[in-house]
C-alpha cells in the first residue's frame, strides 16, 4: 500500500510539475521590469546634483516619482532627456523661520510617466538653496 501512494505521488507531481513550469514563465515575461530608489539628504547644501537614470532600447514606459520634504530652504527638481529637453519640474520651499517653537515641514512630489522613452541617461536635476531636508527618487522601467 505505502508502495502505490509513493508511484501514485510521482506521477501526480510528474503531471503538476510542468503545468507550474510553464506558469512560472508566464509569471516572469508579465513581471519584467527595473526599479530604483535612491534617498538622498541635504545638510544646508546648495550643491547641484545631477542624478543620472539610464534608459535601455527595450524600455517601453518609465516612471519617475520623486518626493521631497524639507525643514528649511528652497529645492527645485527638473527631469531632462538625453537630448537635454526639459520634461518637468516643480520646487518646495521653506517659509518660516525655525525656533524651539516652531518648525516647519514641507512636502513635494512629482509623479511623471513616459511612454516609449528615449534612449540614454535621463537627468534628474536637483538645485538646492540652502536646504535641510530629504529627497527620493524612484524610477521605474518595464
Amino acid at each position: 500500500m505505502k508502495n502505490a501512494i509513493k508511484l501514485f505521488g510521482c506521477v501526480a507531481l510528474f503531471f503538476l510539475m510542468p503545468t507550474n513550469v510553464s506558469a512560472q514563465q508566464y509569471s516572469q515575461k508579465q513581471c519584467s521590469g527595473v526599479s530604483t530608489m535612491r534617498n538622498i539628504e541635504f545638510n544646508g547644501s546648495s550643491d547641484v546634483e545631477e542624478i543620472k537614470v539610464e534608459v535601455s532600447d527595450d524600455t517601453e514606459n518609465m516612471s519617475l516619482n520623486v518626493n521631497g520634504t524639507i525643514k528649511s530652504g528652497y529645492l527645485t527638481v527638473e527631469i531632462y532627456d538625453p537630448k537635454g529637453k526639459k520634461h518637468g519640474n516643480f520646487s518646495i520651499e521653506s517659509q518660516l523661520k525655525s525656533s524651539s517653537k516652531k518648525k516647519e515641514l514641507v512636502c513635494g512630489q512629482m509623479q511623471k510617466i513616459i511612454e516609449d522613452p528615449m534612449k540614454g541617461d535621463w537627468v534628474v536635476k536637483l538645485i538646492p538653496k540652502d536646504v535641510s531636508g530629504e529627497i527620493s527618487i524612484c524610477a521605474m522601467q518595464n
